[in-house]
């Protein structure tokens, strides 16, 4: 992964959606001083055409207005969108895409190619929903309201919690660390009185303030708001997305130790989500055993 020091990618297509996108990704690029690569992919069979070029060179135009003195180019692949970007992504800092695109005809409310680099990148994405209401002449990008991060003491939770303290410090903006936790008593419709659960609560809580102690630290100037909650975490997470202006989620990646046996809470929530959505992404590869090097024998 080039992380630390790769471009900002956004996939664009000539769309609304895509062009709000690029948007938001120029933000990010100036925000973090890095190249932005506005991505158009030319679907396999079809010749590489002016078409295609045009959307990529205008979305780079798009960027160097919006964002003036960001660097921004434009460029156009051969391949699905998903290939493409997911390609791109193994050496960007960031992928950027819009929820639903050109061919966003369904009542889906996510886009295909939105989805499945939700689901795997070997960078971080964000998905911005609704992108075309940041597309008209006169919007104003969000840029320093609330930051919320989901977390829920995971492997994919702790990477998300690392990107939510960098987006917060970037931007200046307030932090919420957000855990919803099941329980078995928790009071439902119908039945009798509820069972206190503050001990449980305290728990919670604590093993949270713990978590995010090591990134307060390392950025004492982020406000944060730990906030912990019993409820279902798919519900919590989406109503924080109506009052924030970016949330930030693990997902699973296939070098983690356990693997999901049902869709994830990042893509539930993804399908919902009222603000845009960072998700933040392990390798998505194993990373190979090497074999111990033995040390090289010094000649007299």
């Amino acid at each position: 992964m080039a992380y630390e020091f790769g471009p900002v990618v956004v996939g664009v297509d000539g769309s609304a959606d895509s062009m709000g996108a690029v948007r938001w990704a120029a933000d990010e690029a100036c925000r973090w001083t890095r190249t932005l690569v506005a991505v158009t992919a030319v679907p396999p069979g079809e010749e590489l055409g002016k078409g295609a070029d045009l959307a990529a060179a205008a979305a780079a135009v798009e960027a160097r207005r919006w964002c003036v003195g960001v660097a921004a180019v434009g460029e156009t692949h051969s391949g699905t969108p998903v290939d493409v970007l997911r390609h791109m992504a193994e050496e960007a800092r960031l992928v950027v895409v819009g929820g639903r695109g050109a061919s966003g005809r369904t009542a889906e409310p996510l886009g295909s190619v939105s989805r499945e680099l939700a689901a795997r990148a070997d960078a971080p994405v964000l998905v911005v929903h609704e992108a075309q209401r940041w597309a008209a002449p006169d919007a104003a990008l969000p840029r320093d309201g609330t930051v919320v991060v989901g977390f829920d003491g995971s492997a994919p939770a702790r990477r998300a919690l690392r990107l939510a303290f960098e987006e917060a410090a970037a931007r200046c903006s307030r932090l919420v660390v957000l855990q919803a936790w099941r329980h078995l008593e928790l009071w439902r419709p119908g039945e009798d009185r509820a069972t206190d659960l503050c001990d449980a609560a305290t728990v919670v809580h604590e093993a949270l303030c713990a978590a995010a102690a090591p990134w307060r630290e390392r950025y004492p100037l982020v406000e944060v708001e730990v906030r912990s909650e019993p409820g279902d975490p798919v519900v919590a997470l989406t109503v924080a997305s109506q009052w924030a202006t970016l949330l930030v989620l693990g997902t699973r990646c296939p070098a983690d130790g356990v693997q999901p046996s049902r869709p994830s809470v990042a893509s539930r929530v993804l399908r919902h989500a009222a603000c845009p959505v960072l998700v933040a992404h392990g390798p998505s590869r194993i990373p190979a055993q090497r074999e111990p090097v033995a040390a090289a024998g010094r000649s007299s």
